[in-house]
């Protein structure tokens, strides 16, 4: 039986306004907290305090009105589009890899675009692999689980991958390759075969990794970030000493010091450390509650969607957002070596605050609907892409 012959047999409701007020929750404080993090830096280098402030805005705007209409989408159709969705961000990825097409950054080709009108492509790839795991891993008959059914999503993911590597963006390629294994044993896959690919992976990360000299240093330098205080252990020691001021309650907003030339990109990747200096720990507890609510907020719509699809997409929508949130956090704290990861929904960036509004949206729609269709009506396993 043909996918769109199925009669659709869910009750529509309201959707979750939880999930909605914790995450524009989590935006207000991301826009006065990048404002706080950026005034100084704005001022000094583009003459004007609201530089940034300015273009999150916009960006924010943006994302409001893409989550609305987004959330009045029928999640299911997006399952018919993932060939155009993965052809659409490889390409992207590719032209970005163009001198002239690509924006160049410290040394990093990751944005398509002009002037500030910039987007990160990388970012949709996160997005559209979810997506497609979520298509691919959900229909009845998946249930006979044999590792040749690992191979196709495991290639997309590897392309992906190394695209993502080559910018290069061993942030947002860890976050991939993290957020696709854990969709694999979400959807089903046993324990053995999750060990085998992270076996047979270590070649590949020690090749990427240690040796590779930038990315060796980072690794050193978390375990011994003093040895080397003022070149690669500089960035963890001065999130450690942002902690160490805020105290308790903080310094107060935009009263922070280690923004000031201290802390690397205060307005972004570290932008956590900056809460920790001006709203102390208190303040960063409550972040991590928030993200919390996020994390149980999305399981719940898992639990409650009316199919395996809508169950697995919106299991991959939460993690995606949540596992980025304990990256960036871990990073900051010194959990894991340094590596470029926003916060979701509090870091200044565009196609991340975008990406995760968008993700919101789709979670709200599956949060409408809860019937759950009968067992009897089956649904044809379509090609793996």
């Amino acid at each position: 039986m043909d996918v769109k012959a199925v009669i659709d047999t869910r009750r529509k409701g309201e959707p979750e306004i939880a999930l909605f007020i914790v995450s524009f929750i989590l935006i207000g404080i991301g826009i006065a907290m990048s404002y706080s993090a950026s005034a100084i830096f704005a001022e000094r280098v583009f003459g004007d305090s609201l530089y940034f402030l300015k273009r999150q805005l916009v960006w924010c705007c943006l994302g409001f009105f893409i989550m609305m209409i987004v959330q009045h989408i029928d999640y299911r159709y997006y399952q018919h589009y993932t060939r155009i969705m993965l052809l659409f961000t490889m390409i992207a990825l590719i032209l970005v890899l163009i001198p002239g097409v690509g924006i160049t950054v410290k040394g990093s080709s990751r944005w398509l675009g002009y002037g500030p009108l910039q987007f990160q492509p990388a970012e949709l790839v996160k997005l559209f692999v979810v997506i497609y795991f979520a298509k691919v891993f959900s229909y009845d008959n998946h249930r006979e689980i044999n590792v040749l059914q690992l191979l196709l999503p495991l290639l997309v993911v590897g392309i992906f991958f190394l695209l993502i590597m080559l910018q290069p963006d061993f942030g947002t390629a860890i976050n991939l390759a993290i957020i696709s294994v854990v969709l694999l044993f979400v959807s089903g896959f046993p324990l053995i075969y999750m060990i085998g690919l992270a076996l047979l992976s270590v070649p590949m990360f020690y090749l990427l990794i240690y040796q590779v000299e930038y990315r060796r240093q980072r690794i050193l330098a978390f375990f011994d970030p003093w040895s080397d205080r003022f070149g690669k252990g500089y960035h963890i020691i001065q999130s450690f000493i942002a902690f160490k001021l805020g105290g308790m309650l903080g310094a107060g907003l935009g009263s922070g010091t280690q923004k000031i030339k201290r802390l690397p990109e205060p307005h972004t990747d570290f932008i956590y450390a900056v809460i920790a200096e001006e709203a102390g720990l208190l303040g960063t507890f409550s972040i991590l509650i928030l993200y919390l609510f996020f994390f149980y907020f999305g399981v719940k719509i898992a639990l409650k969607a009316p199919d395996e699809y809508g169950r697995l997409l919106a299991m991959g929508l939460t993690l995606l957002i949540t596992v980025q949130a304990f990256l960036n956090i871990s990073v900051v704290i010194g959990l894991l070596p340094t590596t470029g990861i926003p916060l979701p929904f509090i870091s200044y960036g565009g196609s991340s605050l975008l990406v995760n509004m968008m993700a919101t949206g789709i979670l709200l729609n599956i949060s409408k609907y809860r019937e759950v269709v009968p067992r009897d009506i089956k649904f044809d396993k379509e090609v793996l892409v």
